[in-house]
């Protein structure tokens, strides 16, 4: 065999096990199809600024998905301190009341809403999260008569697991962040240089036992006696022996050309919904805003941050990066003129927030993006649904990455599922080494 382990995906979750299966002494490969690695986390370096595809914080900081990788491999992630999160409403900027303490304090909502938005907190992280999986929240505060209770939960929702519309938010999967969320010290923190530091050091801990090559679009996979044994690309083929892939599991149906897949899973992963939207990343050519944490509107739910107010290493000096995410239903971005009215209303929101922001850009870029996360958390969607690490009828093949039934969301999702695989992964090849 050419290598003990190839890995499909140059993104967190194909960084982070092919990192981790190379720190145990395995011969790795990893396949990225694009020029550069990162995937959906990707940065790039445009006229001095560090600019990230989207926001890149990192839910728990040290306590997070991430920073258990990153210490398995005898690492650490230097992470900086955002600032409190704040929400926008009526001109002014308010503490975001993201807990129980927090909503009581808030001049944001009368003192029934107070109680009512503090008892449905409560009751979400009550209990076991899973037994509210298949459950919304919009069917879980059918009662709730307090909109501002409602407005509090959307948000919540949005900026905890990406899902800021109730109907297709999973009550367990946002129990399960809260419970987390609330046992934390840190409830987040940002990447010293962002997503950077820590694409860079997975990098360099797969190239200390393993290579790693760019443009290398992985074209068909080759089953026999029910193993992969052959990894093909538009220009070598390649054998190991074990295999993960760490691609969109929508995508993964393609690599066997539609076949020697059971039906059960090739309709659970062309079914997953992933979330989606519009990014906007503005580079300033002067500081409109001091403000560190994460800012978010509620109506409509949408999000953002000054990252170099955070770490100022990622513009130039007297020059400002904000990052902005507005997500949106899948079925929208199909409709460009729906698109289009978004954006501009979008736009019109940072105006509202920072007065004459536009004259201050020296530049802009917009993406209107199918894929954000690769799951939308929603009942059918949930930890429990989605494809788990492997597929019974193939012995050395490995699903990894935020589209598989690893906990959390997005990045969490990734890392997470990455510290299962690897430990999969490196069982399989001990097994088959006694074997042999």
């Amino acid at each position: 065999m050419d290598h003990d382990v190839i890995v499909i995906g140059g993104g967190y979750a194909g960084l982070s096990a092919g990192a981790l299966l190379a720190h145990k002494g395995y011969r790795v490969l990893l396949l990225e199809k694009s020029r550069s690695l990162g995937g959906r986390a990707s940065y790039q370096e445009r006229d001095g600024y560090t600019v990230e595809y989207g926001l890149h914080d990192n839910r728990f900081a040290s306590e997070g998905a991430a920073a258990a990788v990153f210490r398995r491999l005898g690492r650490e992630i230097e992470f900086l301190e955002p600032g409190d999160p704040e929400l926008y409403r009526d001109g002014r900027f308010y503490p975001l009341p993201n807990s129980v303490g927090k909503i009581f304090r808030s001049p944001l909502l009368p003192p029934r809403a107070k109680l009512s938005a503090a008892r449905y907190l409560v009751m979400l992280v009550a209990g076991n999260p899973a037994r509210k999986y298949q459950v919304s929240l919009e069917e879980i505060t059918s009662r709730c008569r307090s909109p501002e209770t409602l407005e509090l939960l959307r948000v919540l929702s949005g900026i905890g697991i990406i899902a800021p519309d109730l109907r297709y938010s999973s009550a367990g999967e946002m129990a399960a962040f809260l419970r987390k969320a609330l046992r934390s010290k840190v409830k987040v923190g940002y990447p010293k240089g962002g997503t950077r530091q820590i694409i860079e050091g997975l990098r360099e801990e797969v190239e200390r036992n393993g290579q790693i090559m760019t443009s290398a679009r992985v074209t068909r996979l080759f089953l026999r006696k029910g193993t992969v044994n052959q990894v093909k690309t538009e220009s070598a083929a390649y054998t190991a022996h074990a295999v993960i892939s760490a691609i969109p599991v929508q995508e993964v149906p393609d690599l066997f050309a539609g076949k020697d897949l059971p039906i059960k899973f090739v309709k659970k992963a062309r079914e997953l919904v992933p979330t989606a939207g519009i990014t906007l990343d503005l580079g300033l050519k002067e500081k409109v805003s001091e403000k560190k944490g994460l800012l978010v509107t509620s109506d409509p739910v949408t999000m953002g941050q000054f990252t170099s107010n955070i770490d100022p290493g990622m513009a130039p000096e007297g020059k400002q990066l904000l990052s902005w995410y507005y997500p949106l239903p899948l079925p929208w971005m199909k409709n460009s003129e729906k698109v289009d009215r978004e954006e501009r209303h979008l736009r019109d929101i940072l105006q509202d927030m920072f007065p004459g922001i536009w004259e201050a850009v020296e530049w802009e870029r917009v993406m209107r993006l199918n894929m954000v996360d690769g799951f939308l958390p929603r009942p059918g969607q949930t930890k429990e649904d989605r494809p788990e690490f492997t597929i019974p009828s193939i012995d050395n093949f490995f699903l990894c990455g935020d589209t598989t039934g690893a906990e959390g969301t997005g990045g969490d999702t990734a890392f997470n599922s990455a510290l299962r695989v690897s430990e999969m992964v490196d069982a399989y090849l001990k097994g088959r080494k006694e074997e042999v």
